[in-house]
């Protein structure tokens, strides 16, 4: 029972520790650069950049504004499906909100963003490269991070089974072995004793 609860314990910790090295270390799109917008007097970073060119395939859209900012009504055209949104603080007053694409961009295509913010209808429009989607070993690690997580796990609990199982065999044994030994210790002591008195 304990060794199956020690090893309990090492398959959760190495699944959380690898998927969360992954997770944190790996990402399978790419940051773009931001530029600031003035939407009535507010200062807006989007990214990517109004009229940029050459905008990689697996990017991300940022619209970094205030708190008390309300964001609405996001689009983009062509449309593009949006798997999830991130929102975390970039300064006290601020909230980056990170759009990720469900799939990579189309390549060399014309993409324009419209996002509502503080009733203000705000667009702007990037060119994605002509080069074809070739993801890299980060996009591998992050989209993959559970069966790679896993697959450690099971490997590092099947070998610390294995081993402390030969750990224990060797226990084992040694321990019979001196049994043994002390049985026929025993055995020959009791014999010359017998013939002594007898």
């Amino acid at each position: 029972m304990r060794l199956l609860l020690l090893l309990a314990l090492i398959f959760s910790v190495t699944f959380l520790a690898v998927f969360l090295a992954m997770i944190l270390s790996q990402s399978a799109y790419s940051t773009p650069p931001a530029y600031t917008l003035d939407i009535e007097g507010m200062g807006i970073k989007v990214g990517p950049p109004p009229n940029s060119t050459g905008i990689p395939l697996d990017t991300t859209i940022i619209i970094d504004a205030l708190t008390s900012a309300s964001l609405v009504d996001f689009q983009m055209t062509p449309q593009v499906s949006i798997a999830h949104i991130d929102s975390e603080n970039s300064s006290p007053l601020t909230y980056l909100n990170s759009y990720y694409p469900t799939q990579p961009l189309k390549p060399a295509t014309f993409y324009t963003v419209s996002v509502i913010v503080m009733n203000v209808p705000v667009s702007w429009s990037f060119t994605t490269t002509t080069e074809v989607f070739s993801p890299g070993i980060s996009f591998y690690l992050a989209t993959n991070a559970f069966w790679i997580a896993l697959f450690a796990a099971v490997s590092v609990t099947l070998i610390t089974g294995y081993k402390l199982r030969l750990r224990n065999k060797a226990k084992i044994k040694h321990a019979v072995h001196q049994y043994s030994a002390t049985h026929v210790f025993l055995h020959s002591f009791l014999e010359r004793v017998s013939s002594l008195l007898g």
